[in-house]
């Protein structure tokens, strides 16, 4: 911690939640390791002349020392201070001679089409922004996942133009097109309230026949929209706190410009996609077994025993309407309460084991290791904030 008082500004948008969280993130850095001044840019509406025109910034920048940046639309202007900057900006990941955070939408959309997998759909769609880069990213690692897991038709909605229609109504014609049960991805929590709202229009039933799923975990968007929808969450806070450091570090020259990452950390699952889109009695009485005891230290044997067939068959059944081993999606549960235990909580590892009922500390680690290449204790001390 340096004992210079540093001249930061802060600009970012706190009128949704990732904002918020994001900022939660720069104060727990700013508390705990920076000595900073930090200046708060007020809201645009507050920066425009007697004639809503001229842009007024209150600050004299040459006393700025840094800048944190998220989603503002005075981007150019704050680019061309020739002070260290940390910029996020959905339109660019690259700037030049600036730290710049992404979200990682490639792995949001693998995390997307992985938890419809597990929920045995076999009908998949993705409902975006045509002019959005991310939006566009998060569509084609959802759509690779589903390949490599041997699906290979994705439904993708492409507003046509011209055609006089509401978004909504759009949305809802292109899903009564669709075949059910389905699934649909959409590229944040806004658009999936779209789509639920388009579902309403149709008289389709969500999630029965339409399960849909957003991105950021707004709460409040999420538990006002009807059905609560799912979501998944991003670590918005960490990237926060991570965005703090390294301004720091840049002000006192000891770091390189680089790109953060924002991380997805889980699926929130709430009403909207609350179903198991399974035909198969017996796979489907294998998973619901599995989804209340795989805490417990069960085997495949013991889900074996909560359907009417052989281990064999029912093996054959989750190649087939899963893409994936018994063991595998035990494997998957177990290894996602783990991390969210690691992640969100104090508990002692020792406590965590004894939770979900390993033998002992070194069959613990190994597990682990085997399913996510880090020990527990590397794993919590490099994520968790």
């Amino acid at each position: 911690m340096s004992n210079k008082m540093y001249n930061i500004l802060i600009v970012i948008d706190t009128s949704r939640a990732s904002g918020r969280k994001f900022l939660t993130g720069v104060e727990k850095y700013l508390s705990a390791f920076a000595n900073w001044r930090v200046s708060i840019l007020p809201p645009e509406y507050l920066r425009k002349n007697k004639d809503n025109e001229q842009k007024i910034f209150p600050l004299n920048m040459d006393e700025i020392d840094g800048l944190i940046v998220r989603d503002s639309t005075d981007l150019d202007y704050l680019l061309n201070i020739n002070k260290p900057k940390v910029i996020n900006d959905t339109q660019r990941e690259l700037i030049p001679f600036t730290s710049t955070i992404v979200t990682d939408s490639k792995e949001v959309g693998r995390v997307a089409a992985d938890y419809f997998l597990g929920l045995g759909f076999k009908n998949f769609a993705y409902c975006g922004f045509d002019e959005l880069p991310w939006s566009h990213k998060r569509f084609e690692s959802y759509q690779q996942t589903l390949k490599e897991a041997g699906i290979e038709n994705v439904y993708n909605f492409t507003p046509q133009p011209d055609t006089g229609k509401s978004d909504w109504e759009s949305i809802a014609q292109w899903l009564n097109e669709l075949p059910r049960p389905l699934c649909v991805f959409a590229c944040n929590d806004d658009r999936a309230v779209y789509v639920l709202e388009a579902c309403k229009l149709s008289d389709i039933k969500t999630p029965e026949e339409v399960a849909v799923l957003g991105v950021d975990n707004d709460e409040l968007v999420c538990n006002l929209s009807f059905p609560p929808l799912s979501s998944i969450e991003l670590d918005f806070e960490k990237s926060g706190f991570i965005a703090a450091q390294h301004i720091d570090q840049l002000i006192q020259h000891k770091a390189n410009h680089k790109i953060i990452y924002v991380k997805p950390t889980e699926v929130i699952n709430r009403q909207s996609t609350d179903i198991l889109a399974i035909e198969d009695e017996n796979v489907l009485n294998a998973l619901i077994y599995i989804r209340e005891n795989y805490k417990k230290a069960i085997l495949t044997k013991d889900i074996v025993n909560a359907t009417c067939i052989s281990r064999r068959e029912l093996e054959k059944r989750f190649n087939r309407y899963l893409k994936k081993s018994i063991k595998s999606e035990i494997d998957r549960l177990r290894t996602n309460w783990i991390k969210k235990k690691l992640l969100n909580s104090n508990e002692s590892i020792g406590n965590i084991i004894k939770d979900i009922e390993f033998t002992d500390p070194e069959h613990f680690s190994r597990y682990f290791k085997n399913a996510t290449g880090k020990s527990p204790s590397s794993f919590r001390k490099e994520n968790k904030i």
